[in-house]
């Protein structure tokens, strides 16, 4: 069975699709990517454990492939980082995850590289379809195309009901009990930092012009 080919005398009869807006937020909760991450991931012991709990399952289960090159490539570190685990990660909090497949003279692939989401952006044709990917680093940028038959991107992503060409992750729905935990966090350890005093002095005047002697 042949899983991957072009379509070919099929393209006018797939719909068209668009870039769906996004989903309106209630309150000051962070909005960009970086931000979430810094609030969840990296500031928020519980956000942080749960996506680990889930990617580290992932890295662990055991990977059944017909190809024992496939296996080691999967198997394999990307970045210095488990590829799968990455992956894993970058779906729960990004909602998209990029694999770049670099090939070899014979046009196998040779290694996989976990692109960091945030860097990617598609690229449609007049139809919406995806004709690219972009990888921007700074001022540099790389565009990838799509290739159905030798793929130079793999592109993952979870449901999104607002967007054709986007997943949606957890850290937006997640963002305002994060923002939450983190401020109730900084509010107990002021508390703490200052023996639970309370600030200021409590004074009561009784009105009689009478005052407490020494002893």
């Amino acid at each position: 069975m042949k899983l991957f080919g072009r379509l070919t005398g099929r393209d006018a009869s797939r719909p068209a699709l668009s870039r769906g807006g996004t989903l309106a937020s209630v309150g000051e909760w962070p909005r960009s990517y970086e931000a979430q991450v810094r609030e969840a991931y990296a500031g928020n012991a519980i956000a942080q454990r749960a996506v680990k709990l889930v990617a580290e399952s992932v890295a662990g289960a055991p990977v059944v492939a017909s190809d024992p090159g496939l296996l080691a490539l999967v198997e394999a570190r990307s970045g210095g980082q488990a590829l799968l685990e990455t992956l894993a990660a970058q779906l729960l909090l990004h909602g998209n995850a990029y694999v770049q497949v670099l090939r070899d003279a014979e046009g196998g692939a040779a290694e996989l590289f976990a692109l960091r989401p945030e860097r990617v952006s598609v690229e449609c044709d007049v139809a919406g379809w995806p004709a690219a990917y972009r990888y921007a680093v700074g001022a540099q940028a790389t565009r990838l195309g799509v290739d159905l038959v030798r793929p130079q991107v793999i592109h993952l992503k979870t449901f999104s009901p607002i967007d054709d060409h986007y997943g949606m992750g957890a850290l937006g729905a997640a963002s305002g009990a994060v923002a939450i935990h983190n401020a109730a966090a900084r509010w107990n350890k002021a508390l703490l930092d200052n023996a639970a005093r309370p600030s200021g002095a409590l004074v009561y005047d009784p009105g009689d012009g009478a005052s407490l002697s020494a002893e």
